[in-house]
């Protein structure tokens, strides 16, 4: 499945765990409204967000955040450090929190000019 963003790809794990936006809310320690805002992507998560949301969820933020990957992984920093043979599962960790954190960047960019 192709997920528009990162919210549809939470919200469609949520429903996978038969768990309601309150639910994950409560074990993530926001309110509904929140969870509402980052599902509809009208609010970004943070790295460390995201990492409790995937724990939440029984994931691992990779998963969490692989369906980007899917998508542009002609572009992932990742490949390319790879492909040189420059990147140990530590780094690969690191590059993926910073794609992850760039793209939450971007997308904000996106939510403030309405787009």
């Amino acid at each position: 499945m192709k997920y528009r963003n990162l919210g549809h790809r939470i919200a469609s794990l949520r429903k996978e765990r038969a768990l309601t936006q309150e639910d994950l809310a409560k074990k993530i320690g926001l309110s509904r409204p929140v969870m509402v805002k980052i599902e509809n992507a009208q609010r970004v998560v943070s790295v460390d967000e995201g990492t409790i949301i995937s724990s939440a969820l029984g994931i691992s933020i990779n998963t969490l955040i692989n369906y980007e990957k899917s998508e542009s992984d002609e572009n992932s920093f990742v490949k390319a450090f790879k492909s040189k043979g420059q990147c140990s599962l530590k780094q690969e960790k690191e590059i993926i929190r910073f794609e992850l954190l760039f793209d939450a960047l971007c997308t904000q960019e996106k939510i403030y000019k309405g787009e």
